[in-house]
Parts: structure tokens; sequence; C-alpha cells
């Protein structure tokens, strides 16, 4: 009975350990099956980024002239993290396009920010002709953007997305069209908005006044039509704010004289009119005034002798009344003046 009772007591053990090991196999099983499917959506993750990129830029590479294509000699392979002017993450994902001053001809590389990590796209001074390309809309990592001095066309209204990382852009000196959007406010890094030379048009949006700060605008040189809006008086850490070269009317307002931090204050070959007002010098830190080329009247504000710090003031061809000469006190630590 008791070898009996053993060998009952045996074959009940022995289906026992079966289960174990099968729920110890499962559990094992489970987890490498865990294990690949993290792998395989971790890893070759920064590989196929890194292929799509260089595929999208020596696809753009091969679309230049043979004396183009010799300017980007290093751009060989499927790793565009070696290739000169490209900087990666630690992923291999591309961060930084620099085509700055290279001599470049033709169009602007089109697929680009595919990784969806650019920070800075740089193709200054060059002779790049099109429009932005598509994939530039949704880059939203940008931080540093430099198009200036191209022959860029297209509408810079629709051509361009929100960036909320956006620091700093200069697309001066091309051929650009359209209307300065508001969307602009959404971009609440920006620190530096440069659009000068081009054929902007329509208003300024007061909705810019909202953006909070912000050290230079420039939209000389367009066609920007309408008032210099009151609400830029709230960008009180600007200091440049050039205007100048447009069709603004109307006169200054007041609230411009809230700008203390402001060094470049240029208004010129416009068509305001009215008084120059007396609150500029509240532009305590003023270095450089130019209001020459409008329809200004009535006698120069006294207040203005209280900019201690401006060195260039420029009031020609203007329609002002009374002997300018009576500020000639006020005027002599001025180095230069026009009249």
């Amino acid at each position: 009975m008791v070898y009996l009772g053993d060998k009952l007591l045996y074959h009940n053990i022995v289906p026992c350990r079966g289960l174990f090991n099968l729920v110890v196999m499962s559990l094992v099983s489970i987890f490498c099956f865990k294990v690949a499917i993290s792998v395989s959506f971790t890893v070759p993750s920064s590989v196929s980024t890194e292929g799509l990129e260089a595929e999208g830029l020596l696809k753009w590479r091969h679309s230049l002239d043979n004396q183009n294509q010799a300017l980007m000699s290093s751009w060989v392979g499927n790793s565009p993290c070696n290739w000169t002017g490209i900087a990666c993450n630690e992923f291999r994902s591309i961060t930084n396009i620099s085509l700055s001053r290279t001599g470049l001809r033709g169009y602007l590389p089109q697929e680009i920010c595919n990784g969806g990590v650019l920070v800075n796209f740089t193709a200054n001074d060059n002779y790049f002709i099109g429009s932005i390309p598509k994939s530039f809309r949704n880059c939203s990592s940008l931080y540093r953007v430099r198009l200036d001095r191209n022959r860029l066309t297209g509408n810079i209204s629709e051509d361009l997305g929100v960036y909320p990382h956006l620091n700093y852009i200069d697309l001066s000196y091309n051929n650009f069209y359209g209307e300065i959007s508001h969307k602009w406010v959404q971009c609440q890094s920006l620190q530096s908005l440069k659009i000068s030379d081009n054929r902007i048009s329509g208003g300024i949006p007061p909705q810019l006044g909202e953006l909070l700060p912000r050290q230079v605008l420039d939209l000389s040189s367009n066609y920007v039509v309408g008032n210099v809006p009151k609400e830029l008086g709230r960008l009180v850490s600007l200091f440049i704010l050039n205007l100048g070269s447009n069709k603004l009317s109307e006169s200054i307002p007041m609230e411009i004289g809230r700008l203390s931090n402001l060094e470049h204050l240029n208004l010129a070959a416009n068509n305001l009119t009215g008084s120059i007002p007396e609150q500029l010098n509240g532009c305590s830190k003023l270095l450089n005034l130019n209001l020459s080329t409008n329809g200004f009247t009535e006698n120069l504000p006294s207040e203005m002798g209280r900019l201690q710090y401006l060195q260039v003031l420029d009031l020609s061809h203007n329609l002002l009344r009374g002997e300018i000469l009576a500020y000639s006190h006020s005027l002599q630590k001025w180095k230069t003046w026009n009249h």
C-alpha cells in the first residue's frame, strides 16, 4: 500500500511539474515577443529615417547641374550625418542643413524635415529660385531659418506654417509676395522677423503687438499699406524697427514712444503725415532715427533734444515748419543729421 501510495503520489507530482514548466515557457515567450516588438519599433526607426532623409537629399543633388553637384562632393552614400553642411542628433536624424554662401543655383531641396526634427535650415546668399518646399510648412521643429538673398518666390501667406520654436527667420532680398499673416503671433518664441526687400503687400496686422518678446522687426522695402499699428508699442524688447520704403500712411502713433529699448527706428520713404510725436523721446536708447521722405508738418518737438544717445537723425524731405536751427544746441551731440 505504501508503494502504491508513493506511486500515486508520484503521478500527482509529475503533472504539476509539467504545468509549471508550461507556465514558465509561456511567460518567457511573451517576454521575448515584447522585446522583439520593442526593438523593431525603436532601433530600425532611426535607421530608416536616416535612409529616407539621405534618399531625398541625394535626389535633390542629382537634379542639379554638374557644376553645382561638384560643390557637394561629400554628399555620397546613405549616411548624411557625415556630409558637409549636415548635422544630426544622437539618433542620426538630421537637425541642421547649412547651404549658405555656397554659390548653389536651382531649386531648394523639396524633401526636407522628413525626420521631423530639423532645427536649423540656412541657404542664404545663393542663387536659389522657385518657392519654399511644401515639406517646410509642417516642419514645426524649426528654430532658425535663413533664406535671404536668393531669387525665391511664392506666397508667404500660404507657403509658411506655424513654428512654435522658431527664434529667427530672414526672408529678405527675394521675390516673395502675399500679405503678412496674423499667424506669426503663434510663433511665440520668435525674436527676429526679417522680410525686407520683397513684394509683400497688405497691412501690418495689429496682432503682431502680441508677440512678446521680440527684438527685430524689418518689413522695409515692400508695398505695405495702411497705418503703423499702435499695438507695436507693446513690443517693449524691440531694438530694431524698420518699416521704411513702404506705402504707410497716417501719423506715427504715440505708443511707439513706449519702446524704451529701441535703438534703430526707420520710417523713411512712406506717406506718413501729421506732427512728429513728442513721445518719441521715450525711446531713450535711440541711436538712429530716420523719418525722411514723408509729409511731416509742424515744428520739431523740443523733447527730441533729450535723446542723449542719438547719433544719426534724418528729417530730410518733409514739410516741417519753423527754424530747425533753433534746436542746434540739442543737436550738437548728434554725429549726423539731415533736415
